[in-house]
């Protein structure tokens, strides 16, 4: 049996995408093959026009690595940016870092909280997502590690993705305390990392003894299961 090959697009934070660069270790399955492919027209999605941005870039992306054979387009970032255009154009299965994490969590509980590095001002990508699903009733909560004010700095968000992914002890604490308070208020909720550039924190979380799904992961997880019941 041909090993199925699945298309990523983007890889969920500031990183550059560069021929025969190593994937995150939340792509590698063995029995996929993941083929990362740049959204170049991406922007960082601030504003809601700028995520409308990225829903165009994002479809573009898809369309010429659907071109190039793939069998399954998955998109990297929890925003799910150009999901439904791309189910409607292409013919292979299409998933996100964001459906994908929040099915996961429904797998296994009746309702699920998010702990994301973003501030207030971007919840419209969250809402958006779990508008399209029809999953809003299921989230409990969206905690906001940092405030409006890291969008009107220039190198704001590039900073702080940087500071997350050094898993900082003392990020991991914040991250580990908003964690452990979600799941005091709302017991049996899953939570949930709400950036894919967040994954580095969920070894440490782990070590540590607490439950936390990161959605590069759990995304990519569910479409490769899916990718490969088409054999």
């Amino acid at each position: 049996m041909q090993q199925k090959t699945i298309a990523i697009l983007g890889l969920g934070d500031a990183t550059v995408v560069e021929d025969n660069m190593p994937l995150p270790s939340p792509l590698t399955l063995h029995d996929v093959h993941a083929q990362v492919f740049a959204v170049p027209n991406a922007v960082f999605p601030a504003t809601m026009a700028d995520r409308e941005i990225c829903e165009d870039a994002y479809f573009e992306a898809g369309l010429k690595a659907a071109a190039t054979g793939a069998d399954a387009l998955y998109i990297n970032t929890v925003g799910d940016y150009g999901h439904a255009m791309l189910r409607d154009a292409v013919s292979i299965p299409v998933g996100g870092a964001g459906r994908g994490a929040f099915l996961s969590a429904l797998a296994t509980a009746e309702h699920f909280s998010v702990v994301t590095l973003w501030p207030p001002a971007m919840r419209f990508i969250y809402d958006a997502v779990l508008t399209e699903m029809n999953l809003q009733e299921y989230c409990d909560d969206i905690v906001h590690l940092t405030d409006d004010t890291l969008l009107t700095l220039e190198d704001g968000p590039i900073t702080a993705m940087a500071e997350m992914q050094s898993c900082a002890v003392t990020t991991v604490d914040e991250v580990a305390n908003a964690i452990l308070s979600l799941q005091t208020r709302y017991p049996g909720t899953q939570v949930i990392l709400g950036c894919t550039c967040m994954y580095p924190l969920a070894d440490s979380l782990q070590a540590r003894g607490i439950s936390v799904l990161e959605p590069m992961s759990a995304g990519f997880r569910h479409l490769a299961n899916q990718t490969l019941a088409l054999n």
